[in-house]
């Protein structure tokens, strides 16, 4: 639900700053321009607050009351909890960051006007988003590690293509497309995994997961605009991603590996 809100503020704001006069509203009391989305913000928050004020139960589930920070921190220390992690870069971190620089890219590769662009990142932006339930019903269904596999491999496979250059702008939509597809199966597909492994740790584990995988949608536009100035070439972008996809499906399979070498002995996985 979080990932649709901002695709539809990406989709909204453009069009109300169009609309919105500079010098605002109300001999400016209420601002124009960038200032007048961050108050209407300001209201639905307010708005929100008071509707979970009303709406929801009193009596809150929490899980972790009683226990030490240090037992509820514990999991941190487990590598499956890094791996998840990584996991969620892939799928969540970098749909942050392509959502940032894929207009850009639009103009400055396919020499597209800025509305053109927007739009079509909107193809990107939109089943990357709206597929979250439908990963998270795979997942239920098949178990979060199938559903891993499979979008690790789909993305692979329609990221190489992008690293080279001449794709037309058709082909390369499309690729985006089925890349935003993929990651918006994921992201439900990696909560998944939290449950099952750490259900008495879900906050702790959730948070460290959602912390890193937000992380990269940050680092990820640095990496794509330093790598892509240093080589010269924009498709540096996708060289990136396949990259970090290549790293995220390798660990998965070699985990797998090992799970299925010492089933046999009982022993667990870190």
């Amino acid at each position: 639900s979080g990932n649709v809100g901002a695709s539809v503020t990406k989709l909204i704001a453009p069009a109300l700053l169009a609309v919105v006069p500079a010098a605002g509203f109300a001999g400016g009391l209420i601002p124009g321009g960038w200032r007048f989305i961050a108050v209407i913000y300001a209201v639905a928050v307010v708005l929100m607050a008071v509707l979970l004020w009303v709406a929801t139960p009193r009596d809150d589930r929490r899980p972790g009351r009683g226990r030490p920070l240090s037992a509820m921190l514990a999991p941190l220390a487990r590598v499956r909890v890094w791996r998840f992690s990584l996991y969620y870069v892939v799928v969540f971190g970098a749909y942050v960051a392509l959502s940032l620089t894929l207009p850009r890219y639009y103009v400055d590769v396919y020499h597209l006007k800025l509305p053109s662009a927007a739009l079509l990142t909107c193809l990107f932006i939109f089943p990357a988003s709206l597929l979250r339930p439908a990963g998270g019903w795979l997942s239920d269904r098949f178990g979060p590690r199938r559903v891993m596999y499979a979008v690790l491999i789909a993305m692979t496979l329609a990221l190489l293509p992008l690293c080279f250059r001449g794709v037309g702008m058709i082909e390369f939509t499309a690729l985006v497309v089925a890349v935003g597809v993929a990651m918006g199966i994921g992201k439900a597909a990696v909560f998944k995994y939290i449950p099952d492994y750490f259900p008495h740790d879900v906050g702790a584990v959730g948070g460290l997961v959602g912390c890193l995988g937000a992380l990269g949608g940050f680092v990820l536009p640095l990496l794509f605009a330093y790598l892509g100035k240093g080589m010269g070439r924009p498709e540096a972008t996708w060289m990136i991603m396949l990259a970090v996809t290549a790293v995220s499906l390798l660990w998965l399979h070699v985990t797998v590996l090992r799970m299925s070498r010492t089933a046999a002995t009982g022993t667990e996985l870190p």
